[in-house]
């Protein structure tokens, strides 16, 4: 009962924003970091890292920096830090993680956020650049602040030209590449992003020109068994927002019978364009707090006291209308366009096939 008690304090507490340090509280969490027992790490760091200021960074970074300990954990450690330095191993174990395929959704999009805010002297923000090559595009979407923090052109350069060979580069809007590097040599954006964009585009269009026989080949040739297999392996991340059966998480729609009102056109489309059509209260919002916070998200419930949303590291935050200074909805689908480029073609049939299948 009183481990119980514990957990469900910390839940509250990491729920909610910044919180000011009561020196009283200080102990108590440094004991359960210590020795965490029935608590759980995970629970005791997400409520560290609601703490304004804290003196735990030596602690958090022994952690991170333990190679037996899970990835997700290491890098919920490094996050809770309030000093983080990216230096040396712990760099490299952030900037491996972003295109680690064996790293969950969760942990690759964790890690790019960390990247984008973290302070990074010129040498580590040009080591960033193979990362835009082939990081997925969900991932992209964190890192494009990176842009616009580039100080010297030549950094600049490096990064839009490892850009350009990135498949997903049509996954964001033009504007938002042209805007990041407004403050660069213009050929910077003109020769290397624009022509890559107008190719990944022109991509796209053949590809709903393609949707019929696609649509054919997923009824025909696709094999629903290990289109299930392809789900519950977390390929093409489908597993980081929808759920099926109890199995995955549950900010995006749940397709546990998807295929009792979807064709395979349907399923391949949303897919492969998946702001063509959103679902009712899956509406991606953009919402800013009194402490400087951002938080993308689906909004889960609206109470008198503020909102409870979903964010797109699938992590729940209560948000207090009192501390709420704007919000905003996204057009956008928070499933991004490029997940197909993640899977083979095959496992796109399959995929589509299970889905189809369950009814």
């Amino acid at each position: 009962p009183q481990g119980e008690t514990r957990r469900a304090a910390l839940r509250v507490f990491a729920a909610q924003p910044v919180n000011d340090v009561h020196p009283g509280w200080l102990p108590p969490m440094q004991d359960l970091l210590e020795k965490p027992a029935d608590t759980g790490l995970p629970l005791i760091l997400d409520a560290i890292k609601r703490l304004k200021t804290h003196p735990f960074d030596p602690q958090l970074q022994a952690l991170a920096d333990d190679s037996a300990q899970p990835l997700s954990l290491r890098l919920k450690a490094l996050d809770a830090m309030k000093s983080l330095q990216l230096a040396g191993p712990t760099f490299d174990l952030i900037r491996a993680t972003v295109t680690d395929p064996a790293a969950s959704a969760a942990a690759r999009i964790q890690a790019a956020t960390m990247l984008a805010a973290a302070p990074l002297d010129a040498a580590r923000h040009l080591a960033l650049a193979p990362v835009f090559a082939s990081t997925g595009p969900v991932e992209l979407e964190k890192l494009l602040p990176l842009l616009r923090k580039a100080k010297e052109s030549d950094t600049a350069r490096a990064l839009a030209t490892e850009l350009a060979k990135n498949p997903a580069i049509a996954s964001q809007q033009e504007s938002l590449y042209r805007t990041a590097l407004h403050q660069h040599p213009p050929e910077i954006f003109e020769a290397i992003i624009l022509p890559a964009y107008t190719r990944a585009s022109e991509a796209q269009e053949e590809k709903k020109r393609a949707l019929p026989a696609l649509a054919e080949k997923a009824a025909t040739a696709g094999r629903a068994t290990e289109g299930r297999h392809v789900f519950e392996s977390g390929k093409g991340t489908c597993i980081a927002c929808h759920q099926i059966g109890g199995v995955g998480r549950v900010l995006g729609p749940d397709l546990s019978k998807i295929g009792a009102i979807r064709t395979e056109r349907d399923l391949i489309e949303s897919i492969l364009f998946p702001s063509a059509s959103l679902a009712r209260d899956y509406e991606t919002h953009l919402i800013e707090t009194a402490d400087g916070q951002t938080v993308m998200g689906v909004i889960r419930s609206h109470t008198a006291e503020g909102l409870l949303v979903m964010d797109v590291a699938g992590q729940e935050k209560n948000l207090p209308h009192a501390a709420i200074t704007a919000s905003t909805q996204l057009p956008a689908s928070l499933m991004p366009m490029g997940l197909d480029q993640t899977l083979p073609e095959q496992d796109l049939l399959d995929l589509v096939a299970w889905l189809r299948s369950l009814k």
